[in-house]
């Protein structure tokens, strides 16, 4: 039987405002983090921190090679408001045939670049980090979305509402 070991990215895209970024922009990352309410109970051992089906404010992170002027122009136009898209195909190590393709995915994030850019000027790549302020993130694949968070529209799939489907028995 095959083991997965590990999973590994592979045919790797970066766009920019529709501006293919491949070779420029070395990683992309997100951090969410919900919103919790401590909740301690009569008999309870403790507080605990359950979600409240809010989240933090979500910052991403684009790391880039070095920077051009027209980078400048592009993270700087309106308002710094960018549309990031991120692409790539997971593969897992696998013990009996190399690697397989595991899915295709696509991350989406729309937002505001807080740390506007300025090019260094020297011989070396000088490495920059945008941060962004998401507005918008959708991860998805072959088989849909996986996660959707609009933050201006209140949209968030998967909704966890459990009390859309089911029956209520009253006695």
């Amino acid at each position: 039987m095959a083991t997965e070991k590990s999973i590994v990215w592979r045919d790797q895209a970066a766009y920019l405002n529709d501006t293919m970024y491949v070779g420029r922009i070395n990683q992309g990352s997100c951090d969410i983090t919900r919103k919790t309410v401590s909740l301690g109970g009569i008999g309870g051992a403790g507080n605990v921190d359950v979600p409240n089906g809010k989240f933090e404010p979500i910052k991403a992170t684009v790391v880039f090679n070095s920077l051009s002027v027209n980078d400048v122009r592009t993270m700087s136009k309106n308002d710094g408001y960018i549309e990031l898209r991120l692409t790539g195909t997971a593969r897992v190590l696998d013990t009996s045939t190399g690697t397989r393709v595991v899915s295709n995915a696509t991350t989406r994030i729309k937002g505001w670049a807080l740390n506007l850019p300025n090019p260094a000027y020297g011989d070396d790549p000088q490495p920059y980090n945008v941060s962004i302020s998401v507005l918008f993130i959708e991860v998805s694949d072959g088989n849909g979305t996986a996660l959707l968070i609009d933050m201006a529209n209140g949209i968030v799939e998967p909704n966890d509402n459990s009390g859309s489907v089911g029956v209520t028995v009253t006695l």
